[in-house]
C-alpha cells in the first residue's frame, strides 16, 4: 500500500480510537447489567444497519459461503465474550485500568497473526508495539496500587482483550473478500444473539430499564460500535490485525482524558506519563509502518 493511502486508513483509525473511547463513559453512566447494556448495544447497531442492507439488496450469502459465514457468525460469538468480560470488568475496577489491560491484545493478535497468517513486524514496529504495551501496564499496575481497581476487574479486563483479538484475527481473514457492511451485519447478529442467550440464561431482565438506559445503548451503538469498531472492521482490508490492535492502544489515552472532562476521574502522575509513553510507542509503531510501502487494492 503506498504512504498516502496508509496515512489516510491510520487517519480513519484515529477517529475510531475516539468512538471506541467513549465506550466506558457511556458504560460508566448507567447501572443496567454489563451483558444488557452490550446487548442493547449490538442489537440497535443491527437495526441501524438494516436499512442498508435491505437498500442494497441483501447479504450475498452464496457469494460468501458457508465457511464465510459459519466464521463471521463465529467472530460475533467472540466479540459477545469480549464485552462480557470487559464491560464486568468496568464495575469493579477503574476506567484507566480496565481500558488499558483489555487493550493488551496485541500481544495476542501478534502470536496468533503470525501462526495463523504468517503476518510479521519489523523490529521498529515490535520497538513502538513494546513501548506502547509497557506504558499500558503502567497504567494498569498504577491503578491497581492505588486502591481504585481489583484484582477480579482486571483479570476480567484482560480475558476480554483475548477474546477481541480472536475477533480482529477472524476479521482480518473474512475482510479480504467480504464487503464490510456484509461482515459486520453478521458479526452484530451473532454477537446480538449470543447475548440474548447468555441474558436469558442467566435469568437477567430484558426490559424495564430507565429511558436514559436506552439512550446510553443508542449512544454506544452509534457512537462506539459504528464509529469505533466498524471502522476498525473496514480497515482490517487494508492493514493487519496486528496493527490494528496496536492502534487501538490509544484508546486508554482517550477514555482517560474523556473521564476526566466528562466524570471528573483525575488521572494520577504515574497515568499521565504512561500516557505519554504510550503515545511514544504509537508514535514509533506507525511512522516505521508508514515507510513500508505495499501494493494492495486502492481504499474503497
Amino acid at each position: 500500500m503506498e504512504e498516502k493511502e496508509l496515512r489516510k486508513v491510520y487517519l480513519i483509525m484515529g477517529l475510531g480510537i475516539l468512538g471506541v473511547s467513549f465506550s466506558a463513559i457511556f458504560i460508566r453512566s448507567t447501572d443496567a447489567p454489563s451483558t444488557i447494556i452490550a446487548m442493547y448495544r449490538m442489537v440497535m447497531t443491527f437495526l441501524l444497519f438494516t436499512p442498508l442492507v435491505i437498500r442494497k439488496g441483501g447479504i450475498p450469502l452464496k457469494t460468501i459461503g458457508g465457511r464465510g459465514i459459519a466464521l463471521a457468525l463465529l467472530s460475533g460469538l467472540f466479540l459477545a465474550l469480549h464485552f462480557t468480560a470487559w464491560i464486568e470488568s468496568l464495575k469493579h475496577t477503574t476506567i484507566a485500568s480496565s481500558t488499558v489491560l483489555v487493550s493488551l491484545q496485541p500481544l495476542f493478535t501478534v502470536i496468533l497473526g503470525y501462526l495463523i497468517y504468517k503476518e510479521r513486524l519489523t523490529r521498529g514496529q515490535i520497538l513502538g508495539m513494546s513501548i506502547a504495551i509497557f506504558g499500558s501496564v503502567l497504567i494498569g499496575l498504577s491503578g491497581f496500587i492505588s486502591g481504585g481497581g481489583s484484582l477480579y476487574g482486571d483479570l476480567l479486563a484482560v480475558l476480554g482483550g483475548a477474546f477481541a483479538s480472536v475477533y480482529v484475527l477472524l476479521g482480518r481473514g473474512l475482510r479480504k473478500t467480504v464487503a464490510n457492511l456484509d461482515y459486520v451485519y453478521l458479526a452484530y447478529g451473532s454477537c446480538g444473539l449470543a447475548l440474548l442467550g447468555i441474558n436469558l440464561l442467566w435469568q437477567i431482565p430484558l426490559t424495564a430499564y430507565q429511558t436514559s438506559d436506552y439512550v446510553i445503548f443508542l449512544g454506544l451503538a452509534v457512537f462506539s460500535t459504528i464509529g469505533g469498531h466498524t471502522v476498525f472492521n473496514w480497515a482490517l482490508k487494508y492493514v493487519e490485525a496486528n496493527k490494528v490492535s496496536t492502534a487501538l492502544l490509544g484508546e486508554p489515552i482517550g477514555a482517560t482524558i474523556l473521564g476526566f472532562l466528562i466524570l471528573q476521574e483525575i488521572p494520577t502522575q504515574a497515568q499521565l506519563v504512561s500516557g505519554l509513553i504510550i503515545l511514544l510507542g504509537l508514535y514509533i509503531f506507525i511512522k516505521d509502518s508508514l515507510r513500508r510501502k505495499k501494493t494492495t487494492s486502492p481504499l474503497a
